[in-house]
Formats: structure tokens, C-alpha cells, sequence
């Protein structure tokens, strides 16, 4: 099986939408008409984005009734991340399968909490809405792969589970392919930003030396190994001591891999308005 097999259209949502969303500047002259104008367009997503920032972690008390005031009241970068949010969820709710609704919705989701907060934790607020954005596209191989064919990748997902082996190994097992290799193409296929390349196409358990200069890249690694070390997205790591030597192989100091690796520290997430809003697709 090859990429070209993938049909990179066949999702509920207009990937020209997203990719205009996601390659919005929020320094252009026309990033609030431009992102009105792509919110506006699909109606889905413009109702939940308004249900987001009517609720009650989002509002400022008064009733939005629109996407320009949403975004004149919430700002530009929470609207856009509200958006890609709305549709990804789109994209996910294809299936209620349970391994799938897990180990690649919830993980996709709580990786996209967990990279914004793990920003801004290292200080980097201005990275925070692009590192969320990060966490909720980087499994998108795996989701056009389940969407080819669910039957086969829900084969994928049980023995990544039983046999502890990497998704990328069961999909090259299985399928001959794997998500990397469909994720890169969709990057291409979809005119995404070159950088998301390094979000959906390469293996984030590897350490990088660009990791100690990317804040976004780093906080997706990061989030990636705590969600699959909690065992969403992957078979479970009780071994604490193995899950910090990860953290630390990726550059993360004691007291932040000690922080990130509070029993807390997940349930934290699983408190953010995002994952009430949309982990019950």
C-alpha cells in the first residue's frame, strides 16, 4: 500500500478550510476578516465555536452571537484554535469505535491540552495556541488510514495494545504503511504549512536537537510521551523512572518532568473547557 492509495478528501470537513485557518497570520491586515470568513463557511464549526466561547470557561458575561464578536471578545489565536478544534472533532467523530474514540481522539485531544499548557510552563505563551493546534493534527495519518479502511486499523490499534509495539510498526506490519509516511502527504495534499511536517510526518519519541530551539515542537513531544505513557495512544508505561529518562532524553529538566508526571497532572487536563466540549463525540 502507498500514500496514493489515501483518498486525502474523503473527511467531513473542506481541507482548504483548514489549511487557510492554520495559515492565518495573526499580524495580516485581514486575519480577523479571513478567519470570520472561514469559521462563517462551514456551519458546524461556527456553532461550536460559538458554544465554546459562550461557555462558561470562555465567557465574559455577555451573550456572543457572532463569530466577529467572538473574535473581537476572545482574540484571534483563541477563535483560530477554537476552529481547528471544531474540526478536528469533525474529523474524529467518523467512528465511536472505543480503540479508536481512546487511542486516537482523547489521545490527539489531551496531547493538544497538554503541548499548550507544557508551553506555557516554559514560558512561552505566544506558542501556546500553535502547540495546540500541533497536538490536535499530529496523529492525522492515523486517522485518514482508519477512515481507508477501519476494519484493518482497528487490527492496528489491538496489537500495538497486546504486543507493546509502536504504531508505527503495526501499521507497516499490518498495512505495509504507516502513518508518518500518509501524514507527510497529507501535509502536501492539504497546502499545510511546511513546518507541519514536523508535527504530523516524523516520529516524536525520537529526541532532537531542533527541540531545544522549537518550544512547540518540544511541548508536542512532551505531551505525546505523558498521554501514551498514561496509556492513551499506546499501551500503558507504570515504570515512572523509564517515563522520566524519556522526558529527559527530549531535554526536560527534574522539576518539570517531575511536575508533568504528577498523577495530577492528567486529570488536570481532562478538566480543560476543550476536552469537556469535545472528548464525547
Amino acid at each position: 500500500m502507498t500514500p496514493a492509495a489515501i483518498d486525502f478528501e474523503n473527511i467531513p470537513v473542506q481541507s482548504e478550510i483548514i489549511s487557510g485557518i492554520i495559515g492565518l497570520e495573526a499580524e495580516s491586515s485581514t486575519c480577523f476578516r479571513e478567519l470570520d470568513r472561514f469559521v462563517s463557511s462551514d456551519q458546524g464549526v461556527a456553532t461550536m465555536v460559538l458554544r465554546a466561547v459562550n461557555s462558561p470557561f470562555y465567557s465574559r458575561g455577555r451573550k456572543v452571537a457572532n463569530i466577529p464578536h467572538a473574535i473581537a471578545t476572545l482574540g484571534f489565536n483563541v477563535v483560530r484554535s477554537l476552529a481547528i478544534l471544531a474540526f478536528s472533532r469533525a474529523i474524529f467523530a467518523h467512528s465511536r469505535h472505543p480503540l479508536f474514540r481512546t487511542h486516537i481522539w482523547h489521545h490527539s485531544l489531551l496531547t493538544a491540552i497538554a503541548g499548550r499548557r507544557i508551553c506555557g510552563d516554559l514560558g512561552d505563551a505566544r506558542g501556546q495556541d500553535d502547540a495546540f493546534v500541533a497536538g490536535l493534527m499530529h496523529d492525522a495519518g492515523k486517522v485518514l488510514l482508519f477512515i481507508h479502511d477501519q476494519a484493518t486499523y482497528l487490527r492496528v490499534l489491538q496489537l500495538m495494545l497486546d504486543s507493546g509495539c509502536s504504531s508505527q510498526q503495526a501499521e507497516a506490519e499490518v498495512m505495509g504503511i504507516d502513518h508518518y509516511e500518509v501524514g507527510l502527504e497529507a501535509v502536501v495534499s492539504w497546502k499545510l504549512p511546511e513546518r507541519f511536517s514536523d508535527y504530523m510526518a516524523r516520529d516524536l519519541s525520537a529526541p532532537r536537537n531542533e527541540y531545544a530551539a522549537d518550544t512547540v515542537c518540544f511541548s508536542l513531544a512532551v505531551a505525546n510521551a505523558l498521554t501514551r505513557g498514561a496509556g492513551i495512544g499506546a499501551r500503558e508505561e507504570p515504570e515512572m523512572l523509564a517515563r522520566k529518562a524519556g522526558l529527559s532524553a527530549f531535554g526536560a529538566g527534574d522539576a518539570l518532568c517531575d511536575s508533568w508526571l504528577r498523577p495530577e497532572f492528567m486529570a488536570e487536563l481532562t478538566q480543560d473547557e476543550a476536552y469537556r466540549l469535545c472528548a464525547h463525540i
